[in-house]
């Protein structure tokens, strides 16, 4: 039986089979150590092809803040074409790196989630998480076009106006970024349907816009709620990371970052558990949008009883 409210389900669920949430911890750490290895190993690599001169080297160990700035500012001074090459070749390829343990994470989360037993196909999850790597490709592609175009808008005959920029940027960044955010919420919700009802990639999309259209109310109380802990949460984790780098000169340095990466761990560890349980109460609202209410069942009309034959009038005389 459905709970009636999906944010209780969704908690409960997320509670009651802790499993689960370690199923979605596996795959998405998993993917977030692949995707460190990889930042780092580029960073190197762009550093090593930047020449350094023992006048810069000099300026870097004097301890100097402005001769620092100024000799990392001549180091990286005409390598923004390898930076940019670098920058197209690491995000995609941590696209990649996230459809590859997308698929199988997400999959198996909901299988369990559903109580599925039988083998599903991974096509649908496949092709939803490929859209969704591309929206957010498309939109780091818009950012850049969004602060070229402010830019451009911004110069002037002599000097550059930042407030122009400024604006421009922020105005158009929020734009896009919402409307990313909007498309990547369907994508991720088509999941759902399409292993609850057996769509293809965009029947799934499909059924998710229904869904939604049908319980918009529900969605957004979810939304809310556990959105607001997740802030709670955040806000809450950068005063105890701050307090502990407060504390960085009175505790060694291997203390300090071990506290920080077991706060951080646990950050994590916390917004998976709440990934679990709204994509569970999203859950309990696509099966109680696929379960007739009590009433409609109550109400429905009984068959007619078989009517008695009329009496003869001449028997009974």
């Amino acid at each position: 039986m459905v709970s009636q409210s999906p944010i209780s389900e969704g908690l409960r669920r997320a509670c009651r089979e802790p499993a689960i949430v370690l199923a979605e911890i596996a795959w998405r750490w998993s993917f977030g150590l692949a995707a460190l290895a990889l930042a780092a190993g580029t960073l190197f690599a762009y550093l090593d092809t930047i020449p350094v001169s023992k006048t810069e080297l000099l300026a870097l160990r004097s301890g100097v803040p402005w001769l620092m700035i100024d000799a990392i500012a001549h180091i990286l001074r005409g390598s923004g074409s390898r930076l940019v090459r670098a920058v197209t070749m690491v995000f995609p390829a941590m696209a990649i790196l996230w459809i590859a343990a997308a698929t199988p994470g997400r999959l198996a989360t909901l299988k369990a989630l559903f109580g599925r037993e039988d083998r599903l196909p991974p096509a649908p999850q496949f092709v939803l998480n490929l859209l969704r790597a591309s929206v957010t490709l498309a939109w780091l592609a818009g950012c850049v076009g969004t602060a070229i175009l402010a830019g451009w808008v911004a110069s002037g005959d002599r000097h550059v106006r930042p407030g122009i920029f400024l604006l421009v940027f922020i105005v158009l960044g929020t734009t896009i970024t919402m409307l990313r955010a909007g498309v990547n919420w369907f994508f991720s919700l088509g999941a759902i349907p399409a292993v609850s009802g057996g769509h293809d990639t965009f029947g799934a999309i499909s059924e998710a816009v229904g869904l939604f259209s049908r319980h918009a109310a529900k969605f957004a109380g979810v939304g809310a709620l556990l959105g607001t802990v997740h802030g709670v949460l955040f806000v809450f984790t950068t005063a105890v990371c701050l307090l502990v780098l407060s504390l960085a000169g009175k505790l060694p340095l291997a203390a300090t970052l071990l506290l920080l990466a077991a706060i951080s761990l646990g950050y994590f560890a916390a917004v998976d558990f709440l990934h679990i349980a709204r994509l569970a109460a999203y859950i309990a609202i696509d099966e109680s949008d696929r379960t007739p209410p009590p009433a409609a069942v109550a109400l429905k009309p009984l068959p007619p009883e078989p009517s008695l034959p009329a009496p003869d009038p001449l028997v009974e005389t």
